[in-house]
């Protein structure tokens, strides 16, 4: 206890100040918020990339289909 009280006064007197439980809980809260902005963002750009994919793939098989057809014509 008395270690305690001498850490808390000599950061306090270094110019740091303790967090209160509040302040913990919305530095904590910020954080999570931007975890979950960064995984959307990633998720996103992973469903953008994958559709990009699919789309590209389906213009190129009806490219293919259609120069099939010009050949048989």
């Amino acid at each position: 206890m008395a270690a305690a009280g001498l850490l808390t006064l000599g950061l306090s007197s270094c110019g740091e100040k303790l967090l209160t439980p509040e302040q913990v809980e919305a530095e904590i809260a910020k954080g999570v918020e931007a975890g979950k902005a960064k995984i959307d963002s990633e998720e996103n750009a992973k469903c953008d990339a994958e559709f990009e994919a699919r789309v590209t793939a389906e213009l190129e098989r009806l490219k293919a289909e259609h120069a099939a057809q010009q050949t048989i014509q």
